[in-house]
């Protein structure tokens, strides 16, 4: 087995055509061999005469348990967080736009109980015709849309940041005045404290958007030990989208058959 003293000994005094001695070669050849034996990268920084930073060659990652897409919606003027993928409280990872649809529609399903001995009284004391369109005064968009609106910086009139809002949990156009529930992230990447604002600044999310996923990873060090840990990792995103959030609208009402 080839050894530290033994590669100083074999190079010692050669020189290469330019002139120089194999001082670099010698070194990390050196390092090489001392990695083998187990000594720490720390240790080996004034052998090579340089920093030598503690990296792994290879890193395995797992599908993403957590993914967040920010897109810029030119037309609402604003910046969506997209949640993709949440963790539910089970720990398994699941997507995001159908756990919002799932808590919605059980949402909808208790509204339905709640209201359906008023509803049965309305009926029988409107004897007038109705219309066959309504006034909307605002939409909705998927639960999994977490808004971002812009503010001004403190003592700043001209630059702003990106802060993350809340919409209202809308079940029923007629019963907007009595919800007060807002809708909340269900990731760890849009949640922070609620005495705290969230903000973003607003270079950070450019017009071809940002993914950000949380992953667990794995790797090897030294001595073959075993190091797990969750990681997150920031892509360009998806480009620009439209959330179809509207406000003061003429809808036309739907007939039951």
């Amino acid at each position: 087995m080839e050894e530290v003293e033994g590669v100083k000994k074999r190079v010692k005094g050669k020189e290469n055509r330019y002139g120089k001695r194999y001082g670099l070669e010698v070194k990390l050849r050196c390092v090489k061999l001392r990695l083998e034996e187990g000594i720490p990268v720390s240790l080996l920084s004034k052998e090579v005469g340089c920093t030598l930073l503690p990296t792994v060659q290879k890193i395995q990652e797992s599908q993403p348990i957590e993914e967040v897409y920010l897109i810029r919606d030119e037309v609402a003027n604003m910046v969506w967080g997209i949640e993709t993928r949440i963790i539910l409280p089970s720990g398994i990872s699941k997507s995001g736009s159908k756990a919002a649809l799932e808590l919605h529609s059980h949402y909808r399903h208790i509204a339905k109980k709640g209201n359906a001995l008023s509803t049965e009284t309305e009926n029988e004391n409107q004897n007038e015709k109705k219309a066959n369109i309504n006034y909307q005064i605002m939409g909705t968009v998927p639960e999994n849309w977490i808004p971002f609106v812009p503010v001004h910086k403190d003592n700043d009139c001209r630059e702003i940041q990106l802060r993350r809002a809340s919409m209202p949990r809308i079940i029923d156009n007629k019963d907007m005045e009595k919800i007060k529930e807002k809708i909340k992230p269900r990731t760890v990447l849009l949640s922070t404290n609620p005495q705290v604002p969230y903000l973003i600044y607003e270079e950070e999310v450019p017009r071809a958007g940002v993914r950000i996923y949380q992953s667990y990873q794995r790797t090897r060090w030294y001595k073959g030990k075993v190091v797990n840990w969750v990681g997150i990792k920031k892509q360009t995103g998806r480009d620009e989208g439209a959330s179809g959030l509207a406000f003061d609208q003429i809808v036309p009402i739907k007939k039951a058959k």
